[in-house]
Parts: C-alpha cells; sequence; structure tokens
C-alpha cells in the first residue's frame, strides 16, 4: 500500500512536513477517560527563535498532518478503555526527532518518549 497525495504515513514524511512549515515543534493537547473516547484540541505549530518558543500556526481542523500528529494519543491509550481521567500533551521535536508524551494520569504525573 501506497500514501495517496497529501497523506503522512511515515513519521519521516512528519517530520519533512513539519520543516516545510517552518515548525520546530508541534503540540497537541489531549484528555479523556474510559468511555468517552479521547478529544484532541488545538494543535500548535512553534519553532524557536532566539531562545523563544514562538507560533507558527494553530488550528483545530482535520487534515493530514493533524491525523499524523495526533496518532500517538491513538496509539498509546486507543480508545481510552480501562484508563483514569488523563490529561497531557504530544509534543513532537524536530531537532531530535522526538515525539514526547507527557501529563496526568489520574493525579500521578507520566512522561513518555513515543519511538
Amino acid at each position: 500500500m501506497r500514501a495517496g497525495r497529501f497523506e503522512l504515513i511515515y513519521r519521516d514524511d512528519v517530520w519533512g512536513e513539519l520543516e516545510r512549515r517552518g515548525a520546530t515543534v508541534a503540540m497537541v493537547p489531549f484528555s479523556d477517560r474510559a468511555g468517552h473516547g479521547g478529544t484532541v484540541g488545538t494543535i500548535t505549530l512553534s519553532r524557536v527563535d532566539g531562545g523563544e518558543l514562538v507560533e507558527v500556526e494553530r488550528w483545530s481542523g482535520r487534515d493530514e498532518l493533524a491525523y499524523a500528529l495526533e496518532a500517538a494519543v491513538w496509539d498509546r491509550f486507543g480508545q481510552f478503555n480501562g484508563h483514569p481521567r488523563i490529561r497531557g500533551t504530544v509534543t513532537w521535536l524536530l531537532a531530535d526527532r522526538v515525539v514526547l508524551i507527557g501529563g496526568e494520569r489520574g493525579d500521578v504525573p507520566f512522561e513518555e518518549v513515543v519511538r
């Protein structure tokens, strides 16, 4: 199977799209709990400029990049079945090509590296 036009299948494609948009960081807020299926908030693309994070683009619409960026949520938590309330952020860091998930699961903080 091959990716269709505008379809981002591989993580390398996501990194390339972030570069194309001038972003070095993408943040995807999410939350929910068992029985509710999960929600993703407004996605923010930013870049580091002079040691500060500068917003490049924000959107809550659905396009292939949004689906690819939020995939880490669904890969990690599925439909949130069996989980207490979870709130967090998936952070894509272009410089290190690493994806982090961090937040609170119930009242317990967590942070994980996703490869």
